[in-house]
């Protein structure tokens, strides 16, 4: 062997193959000749072509550079046949998490949550109430609401194997409702959101078609019509609002159950999104000539009975239809603060009236800064909004609006108040766009009292809004003073009303209301 692998590599790197040949033959120890000269050239020549080319076979196919694995004379020879893989070893099985938390559907974990977290009321609804930070019903209610809608996308499946797919379902159907009848009907009480969601598309596609009919009818000159207008395309989705507060709910339950049970990775910051514009302009405030537009309608000056509040005639009755929208309008108070008072929250302080607003046994507050008290407008006091108080007082009545209270005791005074006074006085307003409605009389005090100059500290207090800076003798005779006369920047739109004698509904009007009967009811009734 003249030359093997390792010297070859040494020889090609470092000398020609003259030099390497000589060198060879004296590390071999042969004598030197001009014959063993060429020959061992020669060699070195030929090691160096054949090495140059299984270098380049290497690189073309480097497994070929390892010895081949004998093969059993059984195995098939088709290349077309792929052997399986050799199984590995079996990874030790993981434990299935089990307990109670495993089986439970949206609905039961609230129940869960409830339970385990005073500030939502508790197991009964009734925990922390006392100090007014707990979750009220109609808040309860709603966290509820949306458990069900999720339990319906699920189909039954616990809420342990939520997925994001889920939420993006629920997503779906949200964006396929219709919000201000949603679950408004017995029947749909009774549906799973999947099946108001087909319900809906399919009153939709037989309007889009009657529509069709009746354009082809009337033809393309005689498109209007006076016909009331048809559930639409666009009419469907719920509001912002409404489908974050949803998400919210959720996010707050699925957040909790985590700590108790594995669950997929959620991303609500996909669903809840802030409203884009001006938050100036979400509610439309009311302008004067609208109030004394407001406060011209019978209720105000002439109704025909105290059940036909819209029809005009010569009654006046002290009442919610009378004083809440008037309350609203001189105090900026929220709906569910003016119709769920209580007598006791009235009082006569230092000389003047003033309400107290604070939770009670009907309502909590929105939130801690909303606790305040409130000056009650001059005006409120010349149409004698007092001396309604008193004769409440004297009928043994405990509520400011007794009839507003449901015999049932489930849903809120002022829902009672918007679903049945509220909408049919907007029936007679033509100038109310969306966007308006009782709350817009909040924005209307505030922005009256922004342009008369009333401080900011002074307006966060009057509206129940946090305050930079808590001051001492918040509700000084001083500070009182000054709520009052801001209360006084409030244009008096009511000031061409007379003064009646305080006229009470009679006594059967002002108790409980009833629930209205379910369709089946009625029908099994007939």
């Amino acid at each position: 062997m003249v030359l093997a692998w390792s010297d070859l590599a040494a020889s090609i790197e470092h000398e020609g193959a003259e030099q390497a040949a000589v060198a060879r033959l004296a590390e071999l120890g042969l004598m030197q000749s001009a014959l063993r000269e060429a020959m061992a050239r020669k060699v070195v020549n030929e090691a160096r072509i054949v090495a140059i080319r299984e270098f380049r076979e290497v690189l073309a196919n480097p497994g070929s550079a390892y010895a081949p694995v004998p093969r059993n004379e059984y195995e098939p020879t088709s290349k077309d046949v792929i052997p399986a893989p050799i199984p590995s070893a079996p990874s030790p099985a993981q434990p299935a998490v089990t307990g109670p938390y495993a089986t439970m559907t949206a609905t039961e974990g609230l129940e869960k949550f409830f339970e385990h977290n005073p500030r939502t009321g508790g197991k009964d609804g009734k925990s922390r109430r006392k100090n007014g930070q707990a979750w009220t019903a109609k808040t309860r209610k709603q966290a509820r609401v949306a458990a069900r809608f999720l339990d319906d996308v699920m189909q039954g499946r616990p809420l342990a194997q939520i997925t994001h797919d889920d939420l993006v379902k629920l997503n779906y159907c949200f964006d396929r409702v219709h919000g201000a009848t949603l679950l408004r009907s017995p029947k749909q009480q009774d549906m799973t959101i999947l099946e108001i969601v087909d319900e809906y598309e399919a009153l939709v596609a037989e309007n889009e078609k009657l529509a069709a009919k009746q354009r082809q009818k009337r033809g393309p000159e005689n498109c209007e019509t006076d016909a009331p207008a048809q559930l639409t395309r666009k009419d469907l989705g719920l509001s912002l609002v409404t489908t974050n507060r949803h998400f919210g709910f959720l996010r707050q339950l699925t957040d909790w159950f985590a700590r108790h049970h594995p669950i997929a990775a959620l991303d609500y910051s996909a669903f809840i999104m802030k409203k884009q514009g001006n938050a100036r302009e979400d509610r439309q405030r009311y302008t004067e000539e609208q109030g004394r537009m407001i406060f011209s309608l019978p209720p105000w000056t002439g109704t025909s009975s105290p059940k036909r509040r819209m029809q005009p005639g010569t009654s006046i009755y002290h009442d919610s239809w009378y004083w809440v929208p008037m309350i609203a309008w001189y105090t900026g108070m929220r709906l569910d603060e003016i119709s769920s008072l209580e007598l006791d929250e009235i009082e006569f302080e230092g000389g003047h009236w003033q309400v107290q607003v604070k939770p009670n046994s009907l309502r909590g507050l929105k939130t801690g800064s909303s606790k305040r008290v409130m000056p009650v407008a001059s005006e409120l006091l010349r149409l004698g909004f007092h001396n309604y108080v008193e004769a409440l007082r004297d009928e043994g009545e405990w509520l400011l609006f007794p009839e507003l209270l449901p015999e049932s005791g489930i849903g809120t005074l002022g829902r009672a108040f918007y679903k049945t006074r509220w909408t049919h006085l907007a029936k007679q307003l033509p100038f109310l766009v969306d966007g308006q409605a009782n709350h817009s009389f909040r924005h209307t005090a505030i922005d009256a009292m922004k342009a008369a100059g009333i401080s900011s500290e002074i307006r966060a207090d009057f509206a129940g809004h946090k305050l930079a800076s808590e001051t001492e003798g918040r509700y000084s005779n001083a500070h009182m003073k000054l709520l009052r006369n801001a209360a006084e920047t409030i244009p008096q739109v009511t000031k061409d009303l007379d003064p009646h004698p305080i006229n009470l509904l009679p006594k059967r009007l002002r108790q409980p209301r009833k629930a209205r009967p379910k369709r089946s009811d009625a029908r099994g009734s007939k």
